[in-house]
C-alpha cells in the first residue's frame, strides 16, 4: 500500500537533488560551451548555460534509487527506464554540443527508442505483438521530440513536464501502480527543483539532453498509466495523448501548417504555440502559463477518464476531443490568418492537398462534426438515464452511432452548414444551424423505425437542442478563444469607447477582429444612465461624458475612440478638453461608403471607399 510519507519523500529528494545539482550544471556548461547564444527567436541578451537537464536526470535517478532501496519498490521496472534515459541524454548532449542534422539525430533516438519499445511497455491497442511495438517505438519517438519542441519559453518546458508528470503519479496511485507512481513522482519532483531556476527570467536552461529524456520518460511512463485499471481501448488510447497533450498539440499544429505553407518542418521557426500566442499578445510569462493550464486541464481529464468504466468513458471521450481539436484549429487559423493559402498553385504538391481537402473541401471541420454529433447524441442519451448508463445501454447506443452520425452529418451539408467561415459566425448562420439541427433530430426519428437507433421523442428533442448548442459553441470557438487571449493579453495602451449603441458594438467587432492586440479596450461611456454598470457585449459601461475623471482615476485610459453619432457641440468640446487636459489621443470611429468617381470619364480613379469600419486619428479638431 502506498503511504504518503514515502510520496513525500520521493518528492523531497528529487527536488532537493535536482536543486543542488543545477548551480554544477551552470558551471559545466560554461566551462564546455554548451550555451544558447543569443538569436532572433530567443529573448535572452546573454549567453545561458543549457545543461539544465543534469539536474533534472540526476534529481529522477537518486530520487528513484534511494527510495526503493529504503522502501523496497519494485525495481526492476525502474532499472530499464533509467539506463534508457541516460542513452537518451547522450543523444541530446551530443546533439547541444554538435547541432547534429535532424536525420542523424532521430537516428541516433531510434537505437534507444527501438531497443526501448521491444524490451519496454508497450502499447497493447492491436491484436499482433510486431504492431504494437511499432505502434510504442513511433509513440515514443512522437513523445520525445514533442516535449522537446515546446522547450522555447522559460519554464514552459519545465511547467508543463512537471504537470504531466504529476497527472501520470496521480492515475498510478489510484489504481496501485506504485513503480509508475514512484517514477512519475520522481520526474515532477526533479522538474520543480530546475523549475526554481527556470522560472522567468531563467538562469538555465534544459536543453536538448534534458527536453529528450524527460519526453523519452514521460512517454514511458505515459504507456505504463494506460495500463491502469480496466479501460476500454479508446480510453487506453486516450491517456497517452492527454498526458502529453500540450507538446502533441504544438507538434501536430506546427506540422500541418508548414505542410500546408510549403515550409520545411525540420527547421526552426517562430510558429510555435507559444508564439502564437506571443503574436495575440501574451507576454512569455502568461503564454507560459496558459500553455501550463491547458496541460493541467488535460491532465485532469486523464485523470477522470481513468477513473470510470471503460464504456462511460468512451461517453466522455467527443466531448474531450472537441475542445482540444477547437484549440488546434484555432492555433492553426491564426498561421492561416496571416499567411494567404491563395498561393495553392505554388505550392508543392502535399501543400495543395491539404490546402484542398481540409481547407476548401471542409474536411476538417467534417471530422470535427463528428465528434460533434457523437457527443450531442452521448449527451442526449446519459440525460435519457439520469448518468446510469448499465452495459447492455451503451452497447445498444454504439450499435446506432454510426447512422446518427452519418445522418447528422448529412443534415448539416444539406443545410449549409458548411458554407460558412467560422471565424464569422453570426445571426444567418445561427439560422442555418437551427435548421440543420432540427433536420438532422427529425430524421434520426424517422430512421429509428428501420434502423437499430435506440432513441425516444424527447431523447431527440434533447439531440437537436444539443446538436445547435454544441454547433453554436464550436463555431463562435475562434472569437471565444480570441476574447480570452485579450483578456489575458498585456497591451501596452487602454482606451475607452463613447457610445453603447450599435456603433459602439462595430467598434468592438473592428476592435477585436484588428487591434485588440495592441490597445486594450476597458469599457465605454454612454449618457444613458440606465446602461451604466451593465455589460454591453462583454466590455462594461463605465458612466458618463461627466465621469471621464472619476474614470481615469479608477482605470487609468490612454484614448478616447468616438463611435456615438447623436453627440452634441458641447458634448463634443467636453471631450476635446478632457483630452488635451490628459494628454490623450482622441479618435473617431466611422462607417461609409463613398462612390467611386471617373476622373476623365475613361480612366476609373478610386477616390475614396470605405466599406468597413475605420478608426482615423484626431491630431487637432476632431474629424468629423
Amino acid at each position: 500500500m502506498i503511504q504518503y510519507s514515502e510520496i513525500g519523500l520521493i518528492l523531497l529528494v528529487a527536488f532537493v537533488t535536482a536543486s543542488a545539482l543545477v548551480p554544477i550544471a551552470k558551471q559545466i556548461a560554461m566551462r564546455i560551451g554548451a550555451l544558447a547564444r543569443p538569436s532572433t527567436d530567443r529573448v535572452h541578451l546573454q549567453p545561458t548555460p543549457q545543461l539544465g537537464g543534469i539536474a533534472i536526470i540526476g534529481g529522477f535517478v537518486v530520487a528513484i534509487g534511494l527510495v526503493c532501496n529504503l522502501s523496497n519498490w519494485p525495481q526492476d521496472k525502474l532499472m530499464w527506464l533509467t539506463a534508457f534515459s541516460f542513452a537518451m541524454f547522450a543523444v541530446g548532449l551530443l546533439d547541444d554540443l554538435m547541432e547534429l542534422r535532424p536525420r542523424y539525430k532521430v537516428a541516433l533516438e531510434l537505437i534507444a527508442i527501438g531497443l526501448l519499445g521491444v524490451w519496454g511497455p508497450q502499447l497493447d491497442l492491436l491484436p499482433y505483438q510486431w504492431a504494437n511495438i511499432a505502434l510504442t517505438i513511433f509513440w515514443l519517438l512522437v513523445a520525445t521530440n514533442a516535449f522537446n519542441l515546446i522547450d522555447g519559453l522559460d519554464g514552459l518546458a519545465a511547467g508543463v513536464g512537471m504537470i504531466a508528470a504529476t497527472s501520470i503519479a496521480i492515475v498510478a496511485a489510484l489504481h496501485d501502480h506504485q513503480a509508475t507512481m514512484a517514477a512519475a513522482l520522481a520526474l515532477s519532483g526533479a522538474m520543480a527543483g530546475f523549475l526554481v531556476f527556470n522560472y522567468p527570467p531563467a538562469s538555465i536552461f534544459m536543453g536538448d539532453e534534458g527536453a529528450l529524456t524527460v519526453g523519452l520518460i514521460l512517454g514511458v511512463l505515459s504507456i505504463q498509466a494506460s495500463h491502469a485499471g480496466e479501460g476500454s481501448m479508446p480510453a487506453r488510447l486516450a491517456m497517452p495523448l492527454l498526458a502529453l497533450m500540450v507538446p502533441l498539440l504544438d507538434t501536430v499544429t506546427v506540422t500541418i501548417t508548414r505542410l500546408a505553407l510549403g515550409k520545411p518542418i525540420s527547421k526552426r521557426g517562430l510558429d510555435h504555440s507559444h508564439h502564437r500566442l506571443a503574436r495575440l499578445g501574451l507576454s512569455e510569462s502568461r503564454a507560459a502559463g496558459t500553455l501550463v493550464a491547458l496541460q493541467a486541464l488535460a491532465g485532469a481529464c486523464a485523470i477522470a477518464i481513468s477513473l470510470v468504466p471503460g464504456y462511460d468513458a468512451v461517453l466522455l471521450l467527443p466531448f474531450v476531443v472537441l475542445f482540444f481539436a477547437l484549440v488546434a484549429l484555432f492555433l492553426m487559423d491564426k498561421s492561416f490568418d496571416t499567411e494567404s493559402q491563395s498561393r495553392a498553385a505554388e505550392l508543392p504538391p502535399v501543400a495543395r492537398i491539404i490546402l484542398s481537402f481540409g481547407y476548401k473541401r471542409r474536411l476538417v471541420e467534417l471530422v470535427l462534426d463528428v465528434a460533434l454529433v457523437m457527443a450531442a447524441y452521448f449527451g442526449a442519451m446519459s440525460l435519457r438515464f439520469d448518468f446510469h448508463l448499465r452495459p447492455d445501454q451503451v452497447g445498444q447506443m454504439l450499435i446506432g452511432l454510426p447512422y446518427v452520425v452519418v445522418i447528422g452529418c448529412g443534415a448539416f451539408l444539406f443545410a449549409g452548414v458548411y458554407r460558412g467561415i467560422w471565424r464569422y459566425t453570426g445571426v444567418a448562420e445561427a439560422v442555418r444551424f437551427a435548421v440543420a439541427s432540427m433536420l438532422a433530430g427529425v430524421m434520426v426519428v424517422i430512421a429509428a423505425t428501420v434502423l437499430p437507433i435506440s432513441i425516444t421523442h424527447s431523447t431527440a428533442v434533447v439531440f437537436v437542442l444539443l446538436l445547435f448548442n454544441f454547433l453554436m459553441a464550436t463555431r463562435w470557438s475562434f472569437p471565444v478563444f480570441g476574447r480570452i487571449a485579450q483578456l489575458l493579453a498585456s497591451s501596452p495602451r487602454r482606451a475607452i469607447v463613447v457610445g453603447a449603441d450599435g456603433r459602439g458594438q462595430a467598434v468592438i467587432q473592428h476592435w477585436q477582429a484588428s487591434l485588440g492586440n495592441h490597445v486594450e479596450l476597458l469599457g465605454l461611456i454612454d449618457e444613458d444612465r440606465f446602461k451604466h454598470g451593465k455589460l454591453f457585449h462583454g466590455y462594461p459601461v463605465l458612466g458618463g461624458i461627466t465621469d471621464l475623471a472619476e474614470i481615469v482615476a479608477r482605470k487609468p485610459f490612454h484614448e478616447i475612440v468616438i463611435a456615438q453619432e447623436s453627440l452634441s457641440s458641447e458634448q463634443i468640446d467636453a471631450l476635446k478638453s478632457f483630452a488635451m487636459d490628459h494628454r490623450m489621443m482622441l479618435r473617431r470611429f466611422w462607417l461609409g461608403l463613398t462612390d467611386m468617381k471617373s476622373a476623365n470619364g475613361s480612366d476609373a480613379a478610386l477616390v475614396e471607399m470605405e466599406a468597413a469600419a475605420l478608426m482615423s486619428n484626431v491630431p487637432g479638431p476632431l474629424r468629423s
